[in-house]
């Protein structure tokens, strides 16, 4: 979603990222892949519990994770060291002022994200409608 970051903004909306580690996790996070995001904690879980993110050993280690997995070996990418919960699953969310959910997705395992064509669509749906600026709240 990095790289969708100039246009969500264009679109006058935000990306902000909630991980479930400690503080120095999301300052390693920050300076390991060059976050220029909002970047907040949460090592109690309790956004993603009131989210209703899955959470567990099945949703971490299917085989769909596992082929997820392989292709993104593929395309070069490396997973690094787990930083927090190995089994809290993410999601993504388009949260306007009133906490007005525009855009809801979650994760149904691990490595499960929206296209970021969902997300600039929506975000230009919802553009039109009045009701100030939007927030793109992601989980990992």
């Amino acid at each position: 979603m990095r790289d969708a970051l100039p246009d969500i903004r264009r679109r006058g909306a935000e990306l902000i990222i909630v991980g479930n580690g400690q503080p120095q996790h999301a300052i390693d996070f920050r300076e390991t892949e060059h976050v220029e995001s909002p970047l907040y904690v949460d090592p109690e879980l309790q956004a993603y519990a009131a989210a209703g993110l899955k959470r567990g050993l099945r949703s971490s280690l299917s085989p769909g994770v596992i082929l997820r997995g392989l292709r993104a070996f593929g395309e070069g990418k490396r997973q690094g060291a787990t930083m927090g919960d190995p089994w809290q699953q993410g999601g993504v969310f388009i949260i306007r002022p009133g906490n007005r959910v525009d855009f809801s997705y979650i994760s149904a395992e691990a490595g499960d994200h929206p296209s970021a064509e969902a997300i600039l669509s929506a975000l230009d749906k919802r553009g039109r409608k009045k009701g100030g600026r939007p927030q793109v709240l992601a989980g990992e």
